[in-house]
């Protein structure tokens, strides 16, 4: 019991409660500010009272701030404003508020604390009944802002490419296209694109797997191609003498022509009369393939120098301008 009253004692010196009114006399409907707050010892919890929508019958809450806390000498001060208003006139009374607290850690034992009573004169307009009735003014017609248009703006422009849309989307499906066709990208040059196919097929290691056949033949597609798209001719669709008369008409240099001859060769022994090339024959095959594509690969064209001609040129472009 002592210590029970050593902590009233403390509590009730230490503590304050109040309650404020930004302005004590409102027209009706208007809206002020109603502040409540207390001031505790920093060691005690506060449990605020609470108002939901109504102070009184008479008086309503439009807004609950938030609550703000501030400590000062070791006294822990917090406060909140309400928003406050009435729509009925007369003199009311706001009842104290009741705040109750107590220890940190101890809710055994909990103190009250309550705020002043508060009044609020809540008035109406005066009317001056000796005046004679004004007609009521109707509506007040303003021009259209940007505001107001856009959105109508923006609605039209979205239904009309929405039924563009719609067309557009009918006429694909009736033929049977899909929406989205991706870009194709750029071919790679021949040479490039028949080196990195000969190095692919020598990292999958077909013929270490005993697939001697299936080797020559993906070797020999890719020279056909090669030579499809480098010399213009069907190769895929030629025997192998056919398209070395080919490339004997497109005057390949002796030492690559050579070395193609002997794979396509080697390849229809494979292919044809189940051949057993040596290891390091099934590796100098597709590196004599390299070799054939590096030695015929197109040469790259050359650049005219552009100094002299640009010169050139623009005094070409002046006398014609001049004429």
């Amino acid at each position: 019991m002592i210590i029970i009253a050593g902590w009233q004692l403390q509590a009730q010196s230490n503590v304050e409660a109040w309650a404020k009114l930004d302005s004590a006399s409102i027209m009706i409907g208007d809206q002020i500010g109603m502040q409540l707050g207390i001031s505790v010892p920093g060691n005690f919890v506060v449990e605020w009272p609470q108002y939901v929508d109504t102070v009184t019958a008479h008086i309503e809450v439009i807004k609950k701030h938030d609550i703000d806390t501030t400590r000062k000498n070791g006294n822990l001060i917090l406060s909140q404003l309400y928003t406050i208003t009435s729509f009925d006139s007369g003199y009311f009374e706001i009842p104290p508020a009741e705040f109750r607290f107590h220890p940190v850690g101890d809710t055994s034992v909990k103190y009250t604390a309550n705020t002043n009573t508060l009044f609020l004169n809540v008035t109406t307009p005066m009317v001056d009944t000796t005046k004679a009735f004004k007609p009521i003014v109707g509506p007040v017609s303003e021009p259209y802002t940007f505001a107001e248009i856009f959105p109508w703006v923006l609605l039209g422009l979205v239904i009309i490419g929405g039924i563009f849309f719609l067309i557009w989307y009918y006429r694909r499906k009736k033929k049977d296209k899909p929406l989205f066709v991706r870009r194709p990208k750029p071919a790679l040059p021949p040479d490039v694109e028949a080196i990195q196919n000969l190095e692919e097929l020598r990292l999958a290691k077909v013929w270490q797997q005993g697939k001697l056949k299936e080797y020559y033949t993906q070797l020999t597609d890719i020279m056909r191609h090669y030579f499809e798209r480098r010399y213009g001719f069907d190769a895929p669709e030629m025997t192998s003498d056919e398209i070395l008369d080919r490339l004997m008409e497109e005057k390949v240099n002796d030492q690559a022509f050579g070395k193609m001859k002997d794979v396509l060769q080697l390849a229809d022994l494979v292919k044809f009369a189940k051949a057993q090339p040596a290891p390091l024959e099934n590796d100098l095959s597709l590196n004599h393939c390299i070799d054939f594509v590096k030695e015929t690969k197109p040469a790259p064209v050359a650049q005219p120098e552009t100094s002299g001609d640009e010169g050139e040129t623009k005094e070409e472009e002046t006398k014609k301008e001049n004429e």
